[in-house]
């Protein structure tokens, strides 16, 4: 009996970790690809969609801040909050979508 209980624990463990993104962030952003209009998605740190935005310009939509070129997503505007956004080696991935960049709360 322990030896069928202690796979399933890593399992279940596994199982938990593949579905966290950015450790210590609030979302993740990723690109969905296709286009034109372009298509991103912002995910919570369980991977759970919580926005998606299809757009020629992501930048001059509203919900992101970008920086100068090379573009990239600096800011997430979402329900009144404003999260600074930044590349994380351990930002992993949602529904096969590689996550771009990390946000967290600035306090604002």
């Amino acid at each position: 009996m322990q030896f069928t209980l202690k796979p399933l624990a890593i399992l279940a463990t596994t199982i938990g970790m593949a579905k966290a993104i950015c450790p210590g962030f609030n979302y993740g952003i990723a690109d969905l690809g296709g286009g034109p209009p372009g298509s991103w998605r912002v995910y919570d740190d369980s991977c759970n969609p919580v926005l998606t935005v299809i757009t020629d310009n992501p930048c001059t939509q509203g919900s992101f801040s970008c920086s100068p070129p090379p573009i990239t997503f600096t800011g997430l505007h979402l329900n009144g909050q404003n999260y600074a956004c930044r590349g994380d080696p351990n930002s992993g991935s949602c529904s096969g979508h590689g996550i771009q960049v990390c946000c967290r709360n600035d306090g604002n």
